[in-house]
């Protein structure tokens, strides 16, 4: 795929032989048309397809999450949830087909603000997962504003639990909530912080596993 750029005749949309002309995201290129064929993809080929679908299927789950956690970055040229997906490239485990997401190196948000320190998270009272962290001596009153986004996510019952924006940074604690239905289930937490304005977020980290009490 081939870059175009507008010359004096404007831009070109549309098909010219076996070439098509488009644009995304404000980019024009060239593109040759897909190629039918039969030939059996390679075992590598067959692992890697494996590896992107695993991923992406797990990702998908959290579009909402993950359109917070990147939105800060450049999407000119990618979505935010392409740039999720390139960061999260580590995240499979295994040897096809053994293949599981490896949780501990989920990566839900990118950015410049200081990320949570010493995070720690227990499961000690009914329904409830408490995660605290610890602040920096030098924290300003801005910072300590810092909103908390934590995601959740059960692997044996595929659900998520996320809470955004119910506690600052200063709190140096939340607690979130899940139903009976979760009890006993194992829990990957993950947490990351936006400033007040919505412009700025630091990178996520995961928190640890937890069974829920």
């Amino acid at each position: 795929m081939a870059e175009l750029k507008p010359g004096v005749i404007g831009t070109i949309s549309g098909k010219i032989d076996n070439v098509v002309a488009a644009n995304w995201r404000a980019i024009h290129y060239l593109r040759s048309l897909a190629k039918t064929g039969k030939k059996t993809p390679s075992e590598l080929q067959v692992a890697r397809r494996a590896i992107f679908t695993l991923l992406v299927d797990f990702l998908a789950r959290f579009e909402k999450e993950i359109n917070l956690g990147f939105q800060h970055l450049d999407q000119s040229r990618a979505t935010a949830f392409n740039l999720a997906t390139r960061a999260n490239k580590l995240a499979v485990t295994g040897a096809y087909p053994d293949l599981a997401i490896d949780y501990a190196s989920v990566v839900f948000s990118k950015g410049r603000l200081d990320p949570p320190l010493a995070v720690s998270v227990v499961s000690e009272v009914a329904n409830t997962i408490s995660i605290t962290w610890d602040l920096m001596e030098d924290a300003s009153e801005q910072t300590l504003s810092d909103k908390v986004m934590v995601v959740a996510y059960d692997a044996t019952a595929k659900v998520k639990l996320v809470s955004l924006g119910k506690a600052v940074r200063g709190d140096q604690k939340l607690d979130l909530h899940f139903p009976d239905s979760l009890a006993s289930h194992t829990i990957h937490v993950y947490i990351f912080f936006t400033d007040q304005g919505n412009k700025k977020n630091s990178e996520s980290v995961y928190a640890g596993s937890v069974t829920a009490f």
